[in-house]
C-alpha cells in the first residue's frame, strides 16, 4: 500500500502496512520511514523543513511545522490541518486519547481528531521534555522530573535529577531517559532506575517500539534493548534529524 498525503505546508507520502510498526524521522527537508529490524529506509517526501516535533497516536502521525499542527492517516490517505497557534511549541507527546503540547509555560491538551484544544492545570514553565509512560504524563521541568495526572493537575516528583537529560521516551511502564552519557530505564511509579550504559552524550531524538528504544547518535541511528543496554548501529546518514518517532 501507498498513500499520498499532501497540505500546503507538507506532502507525505507513507508506504506499508498501517499496522505495522516503523520509525519515521525528519532528516533536513526529508522524511523517512525506518525499518526497525535493519534501519533500512525509504524517503518519502520533502519539505518537512523546519519540523522539529513529531508524535504518533491510534494510527495517525502528527506534526508541529510553524504555526500548524497537522494530522496524517497512512490507513487511508485522508488528511488535514487541525489548529494553527503552535508558534514556539518546545515538546509534543500522545497519550490516553490526547496530544499534549508545551508552549510558553503552559501543557496544552489536544483533540487529535479535530485539534480543539484545552490547558491543564499547573504551571510548567521551565519544561524541557514531555512523554506519555505508565499511563501518565511524564514532565522533565527545570530538570526535575515529574509523573503527572493532566486532568487534575496533580503531580509526583521523582527521585534523582535529571539535570543534563537531552532525550526521553515512554515505553509501557518504564521511562527510558539519556542524561549526559547514559541511557536509564525509570519504573515511573517508583522512581527507581536501572543504567543501560554509556555512549549517547547528545542524543536529543529518541522512538521506542516494544521492548526495543531507538537513538540517533552522530548520524548514526541506534536499536538498544531496553531490558538488558544490548545495542546495535543500525543504518548512518542522520546527522540532520530534527524529528522522530514510531507509528
Amino acid at each position: 500500500m501507498k498513500v499520498l498525503l499532501l497540505t500546503g505546508a507538507l506532502l507525505v507520502t507513507m508506504a506499508g502496512a498501517a499496522s505495522a510498526e516503523w520509525l519515521y524521522a525528519i532528516d533536513g527537508d526529508y522524511l523517512y520511514s525506518i525499518d526497525p529490524d535493519d534501519g533500512s529506509w525509504t524517503e518519502l517526501s520533502s519539505t518537512w523543513t523546519g519540523t522539529e516535533m513529531l508524535t504518533s497516536f491510534d494510527g495517525f502521525l502528527y506534526a508541529i511545522q510553524g504555526d500548524m499542527l497537522y494530522m496524517a492517516d497512512p490507513e487511508t490517505g485522508e488528511w488535514e490541518s487541525l489548529s494553527s497557534s503552535w508558534q514556539g511549541a518546545s515538546a509534543l507527546t500522545a497519550g490516553d486519547d490526547f496530544l499534549y503540547a508545551c508552549q510558553d509555560g503552559i501543557i496544552y491538551q489536544a483533540d487529535p481528531y479535530d485539534g480543539s484544544w484545552e490547558a491543564i492545570p499547573g504551571d510548567y514553565y521551565g519544561t524541557q521534555l514531555l512523554a506519555w509512560a505508565g499511563g501518565a504524563l511524564m514532565v522533565l521541568q527545570n530538570d526535575v522530573l515529574y509523573r503527572t495526572d493532566p486532568y487534575s493537575g496533580e503531580f509526583t516528583e521523582l527521585p534523582s535529577s535529571y539535570a543534563g537529560t537531552t532525550a526521553m521516551v515512554g515505553s509501557g511502564d518504564y521511562l527510558y531517559v539519556v542524561q549526559g552519557d547514559a541511557m536509564y530505564r525509570v519504573e515511573v511509579y517508583t522512581g527507581n532506575f536501572e543504567d543501560l550504559g554509556g555512549g549517547y552524550e547528545g542524543v536529543t531524538e529518541m522512538a521506542a517500539i516494544g521492548g526495543s528504544v531507538y537513538t540517533i547518535w552522530e548520524g548514526t541511528l541506534w536499536k538498544t534493548e531496553g531490558s538488558t543496554g544490548d545495542y546495535e548501529a543500525l543504518t548512518d546518514g542522520w546527522g540532520g534529524t530534527t524529528a522522530f518517532c514510531s507509528l
